[in-house]
């Protein structure tokens, strides 16, 4: 029976040789692939870290952009707000002073309409009277812009049929005289001076307003 195994031996010793070696490959297979596995794997988590610590980056990039952004603005708001508010308490102060103005212009009128002295040593004397037309009347009452069927605010103190709508066409009673005096004209004028004034300086501030804000 040895002598019938014996020629076998090689060959034997042969396959398991060969056994080994394959199980020696095949070991050193998958312990490389298990290496390699593992090594794209971190290289894999790595990469995936750094993707997700630049999109963090760009987030925060674009979260503080914003922010800026936010705020920049909401200063620019605020100053702007402030420049509203200071203008419109220059505008109220403005017109606080032209309405002094007028009042102490008015308190004067009667001073300035009742005496007058023919010189500086003369004594005063009552002020002749001055007679005004309804035709003038009517020509103050157009340039300031007042509708002819309005005798509400009338300089001429005359009723609206009785100086604003003749009885035979336009002017066809402008030649009698109104109940018109120089201190009705002239508190007429003082009223209508401060409205202008103060339509200018509102005027004024919002062109500087709107020059201000175009810059910006």
């Amino acid at each position: 029976m040895r002598d019938l195994l014996k020629p076998l031996v090689p060959l034997l010793l042969w396959l398991a040789l060969l056994a080994l070696i394959v199980l020696g490959l095949h070991l050193n297979h998958r312990d490389g692939y298990a290496q390699g596995y593992a090594a794209a794997l971190t290289q894999g988590e790595a990469d995936l870290a750094d993707l997700k610590r630049q999109h963090a980056q760009e987030r925060q990039s674009q979260a503080e952009a914003g922010q800026a952004a936010a705020e920049q603005a909401a200063q620019r708001l605020a100053v702007e707000v402030q420049r509203g508010n200071d203008l419109a308490l220059a505008l109220d102060a403005k017109k606080t002073e032209l309405r002094t103005t007028a009042e102490r212009l008015t308190g004067e009128i009667a001073r300035v309409t009742t005496l007058y002295r023919r010189a500086l040593d003369a004594s005063p004397e009552p002020l002749p009277a001055a007679v005004f037309t309804l035709g003038f009347g009517r020509l103050w009452n157009q340039a300031l812009g007042v509708a002819p069927t309005s005798g509400a605010d009338l300089p001429t103190g005359a009723a609206p049929g009785r100086a604003d709508a003749p009885a035979s066409g336009a002017g066809a009673h402008d030649d009698l005289a109104s109940t018109l005096t120089p201190a009705l004209l002239l508190a007429n004028h003082i009223r209508n001076a401060e409205a202008a004034s103060a339509c200018r300086a509102q005027l004024n501030a919002l062109i500087d307003w709107n020059t201000t804000y175009g810059r910006h």
